[in-house]
This record gives C-alpha cells, sequence and structure tokens, in this order.
C-alpha cells in the first residue's frame, strides 16, 4: 500500500470515527442490518443465468451482447460472452458480499423514507477498496445502490434492480465508473460515437446488465468455473 492509500485510508477512517461517536447509540443496527443481508445471501448457494450487457461509454459504440455467469458458494464465478464486451468485474461477480466478509467497520449514517444508508471501511491492508457506501432497502434489507471507492480503479457507483425471485438476487445491475481509469485496447475503438468529441477530466461511462432464465440452487460441475480465455473480454 502506497502513502497516498494510507493517508486516504486513515482521513477516512478518522472521519467515519467521528461520525458514529456522534451516532453511537445506533452502531448495533449497523451490524444487524449487514448481518441480515449476510444472512438472506447465504440462502443462494449456487445459480446460473443468461446476461444481456449493454455498454453506454461516449467514445465507442459497443453493440448489446449476450452471455452466461454461473455462480457456486463460497467464491467460484465464471462469465462467459462472445465478441468484445467491456465488463466491471464489480457488480457483475456479486462482489459486494465478498466485501462483506472481509474485516471492516460498518457505520450507520442515517435512514429515509426507503433506505438505510451505511459506511463500510475495510480494516485490513489487502482490501481493493477505501470506503463503499451502502443503501440498504428497509423493508426488504436487498442492497439498492452501492457507491465504492477503490483504490485502482476510481469510483464505482451500482443501482440494483429486483424482479419476482424468490432470493435476493438482482435482475438488473447498472454500474457506473471512470472511463479513465480503464485501460482499453486501441484495436477496439474503431467504431467512434459520431457528434462525440475529445473533452478534458475524466469521462464517464456505465454498463447495463440484465439477467433472466435463472437456475438457483441447482447443481453446477466446477469444470465450468475452468479458465477459458476470451481476449475479447475485458473484465476490469
Amino acid at each position: 500500500m502506497n502513502i497516498k492509500s494510507i493517508f486516504l485510508r486513515t482521513t477516512t477512517l478518522l472521519i467515519l470515527l467521528f461520525i458514529s461517536t456522534n451516532n453511537i447509540f445506533s452502531q448495533p443496527l449497523a451490524d444487524s442490518v449487514i448481518a441480515e443481508v449476510m444472512r438472506k445471501n447465504k440462502e443462494v448457494q449456487s445459480f446460473r443465468a443468461d446476461v444481456s450487457i449493454d455498454v453506454d461509454v461516449d467514445f465507442i459504440n459497443i453493440p448489446i451482447k449476450k452471455g452466461r455467469i454461473f455462480f457456486k458458494a463460497p467464491d467460484k464465478f465464471k462469465f462467459r460472452a462472445t465478441g468484445f464486451v467491456l465488463v466491471p468485474k464489480k457488480g457483475l461477480d456479486f462482489s459486494i458480499q465478498e466485501m462483506l466478509l472481509q474485516p471492516h467497520t460498518a457505520i450507520y449514517v442515517r435512514a429515509d423514507d426507503t433506505n438505510h444508508l451505511l459506511k463500510i471501511v475495510p480494516m485490513t491492508a489487502e482490501a481493493d477498496y477505501v470506503i463503499a457506501s451502502l443503501w440498504i432497502d428497509r423493508e426488504t434489507l436487498r442492497i439498492n445502490q452501492v457507491d465504492i471507492t477503490s483504490q485502482q480503479q476510481g469510483n464505482f457507483l451500482m443501482k440494483f434492480g429486483y424482479g419476482d425471485l424468490a432470493f435476493d438476487i438482482p435482475v438488473s445491475t447498472e454500474v457506473f465508473f471512470d472511463i479513465n481509469q480503464i485501460d482499453i485496447p486501441m484495436q477496439f475503438i474503431t467504431n467512434m460515437k459520431s457528434g462525440k468529441k475529445d473533452k478534458e477530466g475524466p469521462s464517464r461511462g456505465s454498463v447495463r446488465m440484465t439477467y433472466s432464465n435463472f437456475k438457483i440452487n441447482g447443481e453446477i460441475p466446477d469444470e465450468e468455473f475452468d479458465d477459458k480465455e476470451n481476449d475479447s473480454i475485458i473484465i476490469y
């Protein structure tokens, strides 16, 4: 971890400790909300689904792509697609659960009409994020939105949509990210959007992933997760 990361983590933790000192009686609520979210997530031991991927980036046209995702508890995950796809690993592999399994401090900030707002600060140097904000539905205790500040890839804002599944698996995920943090090979930047001009400063992009045809808690052979490289898929 470099000096900048240490400074950012320390400053963030001091600010949040100040918040928690002024809201100390709400801290058990933060832990109980996270515990219930994790309990419900553990009900899903495996799933597979089809996914449609719609990328919106200022300077490149990427057609909507189709793929499949596979998950098996505790940490096996696989994404497959054909053709060039720009895919955010955060959000795609439901890595929020992995984030919450790591040592962290959860701080309850406030509640509005719909959500609990919590701040999550990692307690290990190995964590790849500095701070995360979680908006958790007050009635269903589903995660509606997450804002993550990472060490290497800037800021990610993730919004989750849910359908009528019996489990707390989103049927859509929208991820907003910093374009300047992504290394896109030049051979893929061939279909420039008309009317778009280069501009100074960071540029934003988004990816919307819509899932369908779920098969939940069925048997998935370990062979499904064997590495099968596809150079046209960029996972960042």
